[in-house]
């Protein structure tokens, strides 16, 4: 039966990964069948070792990666009467190994043994000494309480459901979806996806099961649960020097390097992936990098790639992706992402770390870049509109005015965004449907739950501590679209297939150092990340250091008008959805989009994906009844 299990889920498109579940029941024992099922539910998360810790109203199962210690590092792991789960990686384990090693003993040379001992010296004290992604639980038998925490940056996902019979934590909601049962959808939660292409606010689109937000500890006693922040971004845009710039994100990647296995880089056309790339290369001459693109014109960087990868003097390993190797993964995609994800860079991301996931075992990849230091396009708009700071509010109140009444001209967007204040307009990276436009899509529309009342204590923290509109939108986005969309499709996607990404970018000493950058050393009126660009102009090709930014383009708005365009409606008809969505209204974006009278391709993508999602979650679904089977010209295979 266990064989039959492996297989099937290898034929779903990846059997490991490393994650976790716990239970703590209110009013019962642990049931230890049951946690072996949950435990198997998200088993592709782990192919290395699974273990189990049952006590009284407790229980932990762990699926495990091994990447430290591959020995002795199994989970949970228990010491001094504490028992732990964790899903991540300290980076620091050694130094703080060193500092703890006066007063412990160490029985493994693992970095999960380091961060329990932490945890039994500092309690949630030991969080500021942290340097990694992780999310982690731990049952302190000694205080009869549960303690956990997720990372910084909320790097690796950590989801709960708490009702009144217990408190479940999960890395994937897959398990938590099989513990409550039937799961309804959360209306608000689908009203601001459809704005902001992922789920704000530490909601799922599922009612029952909401999220830890990054940088928050927790603690469980007498069954009630609470939740403390930790940690907060804060800019003081005190000036940087280039070299430190250098030094720290060099010491980054170093520390981002250390595992028991071989570690690869992913590598775009791009320059965070090149930088991170080019420093590796400095510690593993032999390190293989991996790129990928797609089979449309103008959607490929492969050519860039190979050639930075040929000035760097390190093999690359490409994949050139075509539309039904996109079409055919949808479905898994979905399946893995837990959440629905308007991203259509989510597919690239899972066929690429299918691919690298022959090779090694762990990528470093250059997520976090743009949020740290300036490297959104959208963000050197604060040049073009600053002629609009001049006008008095009263004749921007008049401008905005009669910029509405205007045909759809050129020219027409610039007036209303510079007469628009920046909270009333900007809801971070992606903006899919305005609210008058979810309006016309979803049934039950809330007034009260607009894309600005989502964001508004996040502009409070902006205007207190008076950061201009650049900072004020790398805020926005580091506490939304960075976790929500970033962090969320690489963890997921490259899981799936049991590769482990680390994004040294994203790291709290990176951090510290970003937060000091002065506007003019983020951007200018040419370019984005000025001092990043310039600290790496050395290692990286001649040709990089301008090249603006062109993020992950995925060829949706060709492929819609295609074979890609039938796969979509037919899933948006088929959805059992019509309570939630005006499909009508749907379907005619998407006509009007093979038509080429408007690109509407981003928000036909965003309802396509609910449904894919709905299909999967709510209907009960399969992956292989939802697969594309183009050679019969059918639209779906039979279960």
């Amino acid at each position: 039966l266990l064989k039959k299990h492996f297989k099937i889920l290898k034929d779903l498109g990846g059997y490991k990964m490393c994650g976790h579940i716990s239970i703590y029941y209110k009013n019962k024992k642990a049931d230890e069948l049951f946690i072996r099922q949950l435990t198997e539910k998200i088993i592709h998360r782990g192919p290395d070792d699974t273990g189990y810790f049952i006590k009284d109203n407790i229980a932990f199962g762990f699926n495990r990666l091994s990447i430290i210690d591959l020995e002795s590092g199994n989970q949970p792991f228990k010491k001094e009467n504490r028992t732990i789960i964790f899903n991540g990686e300290i980076y620091n384990h050694n130094e703080l190994r060193e500092e703890l090693n006066k007063n412990n003993e160490f029985t493994t040379n693992s970095d999960t043994e380091v961060l329990l001992t932490s945890y039994i010296n500092y309690e949630e004290k030991c969080l500021d000494k942290l340097r990694g992604m992780f999310a982690f639980i731990i049952y302190d038998e000694v205080k009869d309480i549960v303690f956990g925490a997720r990372d910084h940056f909320g790097i690796k996902p950590l989801y709960y459901v708490n009702n009144d019979k217990f408190i479940a934590f999960s890395s994937e909601y897959k398990s938590l979806v099989k513990l409550v049962g039937k799961v309804s959808v959360d209306k608000s939660a689908l009203q601001n996806y459809l704005s902001f292409q992922y789920t704000p606010n530490y909601n799922t689109i599922i009612n029952e099961i909401k999220e830890v937000p990054n940088g928050t500890y927790f603690t469980i006693k007498n069954g009630n649960i609470e939740f403390k922040k930790y940690h907060k971004y804060k800019f003081s845009n005190k000036d940087v020097r280039e070299k430190n710039v250098y030094d720290i994100i060099n010491n980054s990647v170093k520390h981002h390097m250390i595992a028991n296995v071989e570690v690869g880089s992913f590598l775009s056309g791009g320059i965070d992936s090149t930088i991170i790339t080019a420093l590796a290369a400095k510690i593993n001459p032999k390190i293989k990098s991996f790129s990928i693109g797609f089979d449309v014109e103008g959607y490929n960087e492969l050519n860039f790639a190979k050639k930075t990868a040929e000035y760097l003097g390190i093999e690359n390993i490409s994949i050139n992706v075509s539309e039904q190797e996109y079409i055919k993964a949808l479905p898994s995609v979905a399946y893995y992402m837990d959440d629905p994800l308007a991203d259509p860079s989510c597919v690239g991301i899972y066929l690429l770390s299918e691919e690298a996931r022959k090779h090694v075992k762990v990528v470093l990849s250059g997520e976090g870049s743009d949020e740290l230091f300036g490297g959104y396009n959208i963000y050197k708009e604060y040049y073009s509109l600053k002629p609009f700071s001049y006008l008095p509010e009263v004749v921007k109140g008049k401008v905005n005015k009669i910029a509405k009444l205007l045909p759809d001209i050129k020219g027409k967007s610039y007036l209303l965004r510079g007469t628009t204040k920046l909270k009333d307009r900007y809801i971070g990276n992606a903006k899919i449907f305005s609210n008058e436009e979810v309006k016309n899509i979803i049934h039950d529309y809330d007034e009260n739950n607009t894309c600005s009342n989502i964001l508004s204590s996040l502009y409070e923290e902006c205007d207190k501590n008076n950061y201009d509109d650049v900072t004020t939108m790398q805020y926005i986005d580091m506490n939304t679209w960075l976790e929500g969309d970033i962090l969320l499709k690489a963890d997921k996607m490259s899981m799936a297939h049991s590769l482990e990404v680390r994004v040294p970018f994203l790291d709290k000493e990176v951090l510290k150092c970003a937060e000091g950058l002065t506007l003019s050393q983020k951007v200018n009126k040419n370019n984005t990340k000025v001092l990043l660009r310039e600290a790496f102009k050395d290692i990286v090709p001649p040709y990089m250091k301008e090249k603006k930014k062109l993020g992950f383009p995925t060829p949706i708005r060709v492929w819609l008008k295609s074979d890609l365009g039938r796969y979509v409606r037919e899933t948006i008809t088929n959805a059992d959805v019509d309570e939630l969505i005006n499909k009508k209204y749907v379907i005619n974006l998407l006509d009007e989009h093979i038509q080429g009278e408007k690109d509407n391709s981003r928000k036909v993508w965003t309802v396509f994906m609910f449904c894919l999602w709905h299909q999967i979650y709510v209907e009960g679904k399969s992956i292989c009844e939802l697969e594309w089977d183009n050679e019969n010209d059918s639209k779906y295979k039979l279960a």
